[in-house]
């Protein structure tokens, strides 16, 4: 057993990434006894933060030791692992990434991590991380440093070209939530029954096997035969792509549709309902606040403060605190395994390619599986990815080293370079003033283009 670590998280008082660290700390009892530093710009959210993770020591066997902050400077030193969760504007800015490209007659479905609005969010999110690398590699320049903000790649391969880190990972459950959140339902087979190989580029994964734990049974003729007997639109634009390409996204349509020109005839352009979860992420802080001064069950969620349908199911809170045995942040399996020394597969991690996809580039981020133990981190090799596959990932490699160049320089040109080869891009002058409109409206968060 390893000495206990000491891990602090940037962006802790999240409402989707904060939760979520609270129930994989109670899911991984090995990281009990270790230090948890938490950090966020938002003091009034970070105090309700503490209190609910001071309430953890009451369901662990060894207690965690708890600082928080509203000033990284103040505990990076000496910190084992660092854990990266912040965004820029969130729902506010997300809304203007997918709306105003929409208006100048963009394609995109949901203009997060691919298309024009994800083109933005990556420019305002790099410079950010940037930022906090400084920090680190000043500060704690061993440090493990685990990436779970998005455009996730497009982040990681701009700290691994403009940073002085160590050990970057990108860490990503999309494979995780096609497995427990569909996948099992559909096949009448228990997530946790099954292993699924998949790998390509994060949100661009590719379900290459997958096999039932314990008897190692082949379920990819299961899965085909489950999928296509599905009637209706669900996870539509995924099942074509297994119908015509032979292979499942392992992130299925919101994800893997951000990176394809034609994704729109199956999921629309509707975007998401930004009014809804914007109420919903007031009712959970509401209830995350009501939590920490008792006045709420752990358990009750809905019950108090409504139906959550506007959120994906791994966003739930009711019954928040059950435990499960898929992780919600994949940090923690992590560093829960090197730990304790405990073997550990992960089926996806975003690492700098050395070898473990053949036919896409080296030094940049690829999602493979990947084993842990009291050693480290290993990516498990792939070989080669099926060769169409390879292509839809290559354009997203292609098109993530003009926009980490763009964001890191100020490069208008780069941008219209970089939005012009998106695939939903149609228009030379459309792109250009969409490129124009962002570049004005995102002007506070890009001081680099001024």
């Amino acid at each position: 057993m390893r000495a206990r670590p000491t891990i602090t998280i940037i962006g802790a008082a999240s409402t989707t990434f904060g939760p979520k660290v609270l129930r994989d700390i109670l899911n991984h009892p090995q990281v009990g006894g270790s230090t948890l530093r938490f950090v966020d710009i938002n003091e009034e959210r970070l105090a309700i933060y503490d209190k609910l993770a001071r309430k953890l020591n009451q369901f662990l066997k060894t207690p965690i030791q708890i600082e928080s902050t509203t000033d990284r400077r103040e505990v990076l030193s000496g910190s084992d692992y660092v854990i990266i969760t912040v965004d820029t504007g969130h729902y506010h800015t997300w809304q203007q990434d997918f709306s105003v490209p929409v208006k100048y007659g963009s394609r995109q479905i949901l203009g997060e991590l691919g298309g024009p609005g994800g083109l933005f969010h990556s420019l305002r999110q790099i410079p950010l991380h940037l930022d906090i690398a400084r920090d680190i590699a000043e500060l704690c320049p061993d440090a493990m440093v685990m990436v779970t903000s998005n455009p996730l790649n497009r982040i990681c391969l701009a700290l691994e070209r403009h940073a002085d880190l160590g050990q970057i990972l990108g860490l990503c459950h999309g494979v995780e939530m096609a497995l427990y959140l569909f996948l099992d339902r559909v096949m009448g087979v228990a997530g946790d029954d099954m292993e699924v190989t998949a790998a390509g580029t994060n949100h661009l994964t590719w379900i290459l096997d997958l096999r039932r734990k314990g008897t190692g049974e082949n379920l990819l003729p299961l899965m085909k035969a489950s999928l296509g007997r599905m009637e209706g639109n669900e996870q539509s634009l995924s099942r074509k792509l297994l119908d015509v390409y032979g292979y499942f996204p392992g992130t299925l349509d919101s994800h893997a549709g951000e990176y394809i020109s034609y994704a729109w005839e199956f999921y629309g352009i509707k975007g998401i309902d930004f009014s809804g979860h914007l109420t919903q992420e007031a009712n959970r802080w509401k209830y995350l606040e009501d939590l920490a001064e008792n006045k709420a069950e752990w358990d009750k969620f809905e019950r108090v403060y409504g139906d959550q349908s506007e959120l994906s199911a791994e966003l739930r809170l009711d019954p928040f605190f059950a435990p499960r045995s898929w992780a919600d942040t994949l940090a923690f399996p992590i560093i829960a395994a090197m730990t304790a020394n405990e073997f550990q597969r992960l089926p996806a991690v975003n690492m700098i390619n050395t070898g473990q996809i053949n036919n896409l580039p080296r030094t940049v981020f690829v999602e493979t599986p990947a084993v842990v133990d009291g050693g480290g981190i290993y990516p498990v090799s792939m070989g080669d990815l099926p060769g169409p596959l390879a292509v839809f990932c290559r354009r997203d490699i292609d098109q993530t080293e003009l926009i980490v160049e763009a964001a890191v320089h100020g490069d208008r040109n780069l941008v219209l370079q970089a939005a012009l080869l998106d695939p939903v891009a149609e228009s030379v002058s459309q792109a250009e003033a969409m490129v124009d409109e962002m570049l004005r409206l995102n002007a506070p968060y890009l001081p680099q283009f001024a």
